[in-house]
């Protein structure tokens, strides 16, 4: 008898698939990653706003633009860091409270409207104090106007123009509002400035430019803001001594003036009477002070 012997099974396995990474689609990742990237940095980054002018400020419909013949004015400086207060609460109506009542004021650290928004934060306090508003926006950012200065005012407004303040060191990027308004049949020019806090040699500059531009115009007129500036440093100084220059709050706090960066300077305007007001709604009071033309009966 004679036995076969089976041969074994031989079972061949696919050879394992090696799974390249294709050259082209790699590209494409990091083509959208750059793309991405860039325009992060784009938004992100802070560019300086132009120079624009011009002869009126927006109002609410139904205001009256009617130069009022009032005695005097109260005008006010406040960096309103937002409108966050100290506790870290964002509240523009406790922001507006610090100087309702006023007739020109001047504000820093004004954010502008993002686009799902209906209005920027200079337009809020305007409507929450019945007064007209600028925005002047120093920076650029995310596609919009971001942040800057502001001015309000129950004054007639003859004209207005914005520049910005030149930067070599530092990051932020400045700006100074120069405006015209009428009191009493006459104009009382008013400069708006926050100046840079980020390297010295940008602010001294800014400042020298803010109070050349100032101590230049006709009288009256007025130079208020953020200086981030201290009294008794050189440039501030030359300025408190220049003729004619009037400090408000020091003419009525004296010895009990606090140190302070905020400031309101006067030329050819009589101060009544000054203050400051801290509520804890910016980490900045709010200073100010109410003025009259030289000889005008004090109401």
């Amino acid at each position: 008898m004679s036995h076969s012997t089976a041969s074994p099974v031989r079972i061949d396995h696919p050879p394992a698939v090696r799974h390249e990474r294709h050259p082209v689609r790699g590209f494409r990742w990091l083509l959208v990653a750059t793309s991405l990237s860039a325009l992060v940095w784009a938004g992100y980054r802070r560019t300086p706003c132009g120079s624009e002018v011009g002869t009126a400020f927006s109002h609410a419909e139904g205001r009256s633009l009617v130069d009022v013949d009032i005695a005097s004015f109260r005008a006010a400086t406040f960096n309103i860091h937002g409108g966050e207060g100290r506790d870290g609460r964002l509240d523009l109506q406790r922001t507006a409270e610090c100087f309702r009542g006023a007739d020109l004021v001047a504000l820093n650290e004004v954010y502008g409207r993002h686009f799902w928004e209906d209005a920027d934060q200079a337009e809020i306090l305007g409507r929450e104090t019945n007064l007209d508003w600028l925005f002047a926006p120093s920076e650029h950012r995310w596609g919009h106007d971001h942040f800057g200065n502001a001015a309000l005012t129950s004054l007639a407004v003859q004209s207005w123009q914005r520049f910005p303040l030149p930067r070599n060191y530092g990051h932020s990027c400045r700006n100074l509002l120069l405006a015209a308004f009428s009191h009493r049949g006459r104009t009382v020019r008013v400069v708006i400035t926050h100046l840079d806090r980020s390297h010295d040699r940008d602010r001294e500059r800014q400042l020298q430019l803010a109070s050349d531009l100032f101590l230049g115009l006709d009288e009256p007129a007025i130079l208020m803001g953020d200086m981030n500036t201290m009294a008794d440093e050189p440039a501030m100084k030359r300025l408190l001594a220049a003729p004619g220059v009037g400090d408000p709050l020091a003419e009525v706090m004296g010895q009990a003036t606090p140190r302070r960066i905020d400031w309101i300077l006067t030329r050819g305007l009589e101060t009544l009477d000054a203050g400051l007001i801290d509520t804890g709604a910016s980490d900045h009071p709010c200073i100010w002070a109410d003025l009259q033309l030289p000889g005008d009966e004090t109401p």
